[in-house]
């Protein structure tokens, strides 16, 4: 009792996860677990997104931010203001992933091979650490091996 076991769960759980969520919650209700409001509780706001705004809404953010009118992503049109939310948020984006799930930079036709190169300087300036320790999804999975400009060649 009072123990539910909602692991495991694969694509596409992601997507289900709030209504996996509710049906845990009913559950536990059911079982005799005392819910109330968390007091002074409030809710993260999604990231704004640009598609989703109106001309007039986007032209006032980027008039305030210049940075929201540096598209980064052609395919999905996400710009870089949109990134930088992604990464500065409580829980942001700590790899390149983390960005593409939360504002799909890389989701488009070309599948990063435009922005990939930007998102990665956009991650280490924001995180404050070089593009070499930028991952694709954390751990081992490094993008970048050297920086090409301390390469010696030899004639």
């Amino acid at each position: 009792p009072g123990l539910i076991n909602a692991a495991g769960i694969e694509s596409p759980g992601l997507t289900a996860a709030p209504a996996i969520a509710k049906h845990v919650v009913s559950l536990l209700a059911k079982q005799g677990l005392k819910l109330a409001e968390k007091p002074g509780h409030k809710p993260r706001k999604p990231i704004r997104l640009l598609q989703d705004m109106a001309i007039e809404e986007r032209n006032k953010l980027i008039r305030e931010n210049p940075a929201y009118g540096r598209i980064v992503c052609r395919c999905e049109g996400i710009s870089e203001g949109e990134v930088v939310d992604a990464i500065r948020r409580n829980a942001g984006a700590r790899t390149v992933d983390g960005v593409k799930r939360r504002v799909r930079a890389g989701m488009g036709r070309c599948q990063g091979g435009f922005c990939l190169p930007s998102v990665i300087e956009i991650l280490a300036r924001e995180l404050g650490v070089s593009p070499l320790e930028i991952t694709k999804s954390g751990g081992s999975s490094v993008l970048l091996v050297e920086d090409i400009r301390r390469c010696a060649y030899d004639d």
